[in-house]
């Protein structure tokens, strides 16, 4: 047995055995390879049919011979070689097949001339093309960069404003404070100011205290304002309340993670409040509670805080950490457009802002928020890289581009930044910078599946198919349930002639998903080309069933039913197709020669006209036209379009069939 015969034998086995995890609790049954429906043990027949078995060979070998010859008027010479090789591996005395396997191999030879002849003009255009491309992404980069500085002006035009607005607000809130600071004082005797004046001192020292991260002394500084006793009852409330609300917030910070001093945080907070209703002791609750993920209790205590003092940007930001940690994205989005009132500046409350928005599928917010923080912080990497993700997902890949190279250049190692780089350069026509950045993402994160699989498709597009293998293996190595790693291992296998490895590639894709209609496509397609058009058929009809709108699905059971000489199904099929690309040439040559095949000659006449009114150089079409023609007794009709077709492709693959036709005119 040759080694080809081997892999079809191994091959048939697994489609036999294959998956019963397509369609709903059913199973393709495959036999072996081809379309013989050989009867079981059971039903087998007292004398065996050997006429239909071989009049099933010889139509395998008629349609095999059919789409190698397709094949080779398209160019496709490799392909058609191995059919052919298949058909004479069958039966090696074909002459057919020889004939046809000669031409192929003249006609590679001498297109692989022409082409050398050619290259120094090819050289040419793609340098020009490649001129174009290169003054039209900078036109888009110039484009970007003016929609970035006019978004850019904006956003600093609006923080002046806030800044100015706040600055106000802020001192008339300071004189405000003031003047009822000095009334306080001056209804009180001289004894009584001392005392107020000494408490309001010792706290202001042990906050900042605090600041130094002196614990233990803000500690002892506040006990010294705790033992000061005031004749009015109510300012004393007042000023020890802060006091050991300072102290609470003591404990916490110092270690919010201790058991301990959460508990002492939490007694000196409550005993503050007992005293007086003081926002600072709420505050302290409020990041207890949040440290513990008890959202709830820390909403309803930064709550509290914030109708004391309305005017904190850190009370808000963390009212909206908490209500985003909670889920209530709705609130927390209002209250960190809170903070950044207050103060645009105060940590990551514009990011956050942002984040929040997306949450809230409110992308224009979102971009907007996250243009504030780049705006206030122009080193902040995660921010440019969520507006080059908005700017992507809006097909804007100039702006993106500009956005993930700036985050590039603030952080250079993180891997997801080079990845979307690439994504965005790809969607520009920049492959071999698409794929740098795809490389570069793979080599920083090599544990990362998806980088490995952006990278394979990208050098499968650039024809680096044994770099795409190696990296698609990868991938699936990394992560086997994907069926698009599969359907993308058994789309470069075909492009390296490996066709039994990818149909394998593709029935593993839809074992892991038998719902994935790509590989099913791909499969039915594959295995009509290898000649199992029955198999082909059971497949694509369950991709049918679950999209019957789809053009790939309809083009390939229309070519499945041509091949079985089921006429009016493949014209219903291709109907679809043509339907959903009516400016396809290939579907509409499809459809004609279905309509030929079912003697429906005046269709079939309309659908070659359009195909070449679509395109002036499908010169099989004019050959199959010219040949209608003929059966139409249309002599004329045929001998124009058959010499127009010689005379603007002396070259023509089929040269000789039609001189032979147009000397019986």
């Amino acid at each position: 047995m040759t080694t080809s015969s081997r892999q079809k034998a191994l091959l048939a086995a697994g489609v036999a055995a294959a998956i019963a995890l397509i369609g709903a609790g059913g199973a393709i049954l495959w036999g072996p390879w081809g379309d013989s429906d050989e009867p079981s043990a059971t039903d087998v027949p007292d004398q065996p049919e050997q006429t239909e078995a071989e009049r099933q060979a010889q139509e395998r070998i008629r349609n095999t011979l059919r789409l190698a010859e397709e094949y080779i008027e398209d160019g496709e010479y490799q392909r058609a070689l191995d059919l052919l090789d298949q058909v004479l591996i069958e039966d090696s005395d074909n002459e057919i097949a020889r004939d046809l396997r000669t031409r192929a191999v003249a006609a590679r030879r001498e297109a692989e001339e022409a082409d050398d002849e050619a290259l120094s003009d090819t050289d040419a255009v793609e340098q020009a093309e490649a001129e174009a491309r290169r003054l039209e992404a900078q036109a888009r980069a110039e484009e970007a960069e003016a929609r970035r500085r006019e978004a850019e002006l904006a956003v600093q035009q609006e923080l002046a404003a806030q800044r100015e607005a706040e600055a106000r607000r802020r001192a008339e809130e300071e004189r405000r404070r003031e003047a009822e600071r000095q009334a306080e004082l001056e209804r009180l005797n001289a004894e009584e100011r001392e005392k107020t004046e000494s408490i309001q001192s010792l706290l202001a020292r042990a906050r900042e205290q605090l600041e130094n991260e002196e614990y233990a002394r803000a500690r002892d500084t506040l006990d010294a304002a705790l033992e000061i006793e005031l004749e009015d009852e109510n300012t004393e409330n007042r000023l020890h309340a802060e006091a050991l609300a300072t102290t609470a917030q003591s404990y916490f910070s110092q270690n919010p993670e201790n058991s301990d001093n959460r508990r002492e945080a939490i007694e000196h907070a409550n005993e503050a409040l007992r005293r007086d209703d003081v926002w600072e002791a709420h505050y302290t609750l409020g990041q207890v509670y949040y440290e513990t993920d008890r959202f709830d209790d820390a909403i309803d205590s930064f709550s509290r805080a914030v109708r004391l003092n309305p005017d904190s940007a850190a009370l808000l930001y963390d009212l909206a950490r908490a209500q985003y940690r909670a889920g209530q994205f709705r609130d927390a989005r209002s209250s960190y457009r809170g903070a950044a009132r207050v103060d645009p500046y105060y940590r990551n409350t514009y990011y956050n802002l942002g984040i929040t928005n997306l949450q809230l599928r409110q992308e224009d917010e979102a971009l907007e928020a996250f243009r504030y923080a780049v705006e206030i912080d122009s080193e902040n990497d995660a921010a440019h890289y969520r507006i080059a993700s908005i700017l992507l997902d809006r097909e804007d890949y100039s702006g993106a581009e500009l956005s993930l190279n700036r985050a590039i250049d603030i952080e250079p190692t993180e891997a997801r930044y080079h990845s979307r780089l690439g994504t965005a350069l790809y969607n520009q026509g920049e492959l071999s910078a698409a794929e740098e950045a795809f490389d570069r993402a793979t080599e920083l994160d090599p544990e990362n599946p998806t980088h490995a699989y952006n990278a394979a498709l990208v050098k499968t597009e650039r024809g680096k198919h044994r770099e795409a293998l190696e990296l698609i293996r990868r991938a699936i190595q990394q992560d086997d349930r994907r069926p698009e790693y599969h359907f993308t291992l058994g789309r470069i296998q075909e492009r390296l002639g490996e066709v039994n490895s990818a149909i394998e590639a593709h029935m593993t894709a839809i074992q892991r998903d038998g719902t994935y209609d790509r590989s099913m496509i791909e499969l039915g397609r594959l295995l009509n080309d290898q000649g199992a058009h029955r198999q082909a058929l059971e497949v694509l009809r369950r991709a049918y069933e679950r999209s019957p709108d789809g053009f790939e699905i309809n083009n390939n059971l229309g070519n499945v039913y041509l091949n079985l000489e089921r006429f009016d199904d493949a014209i219903t099929h291709f109907q679809i197709a043509a339907n959903l690309r009516d400016q396809d040439p290939n579907v509409r040559y499809n459809l004609a020669v279905a309509y030929v095949e079912s003697g429906n000659l005046e269709r079939a006449e309309e659908e070659f006209q359009e195909v070449v009114r679509t395109d002036s150089q499908f010169w099989r079409a004019y050959h199959r036209l010219g040949e209608v023609y003929v059966s139409q007794d249309a002599t004329e009709a045929a001998r124009e379009v058959l010499s127009r077709l010689l005379e603007a492709n002396p070259n023509y693959g089929e040269r000789g069939a039609v001189e032979e036709i147009l000397n019986t005119l």
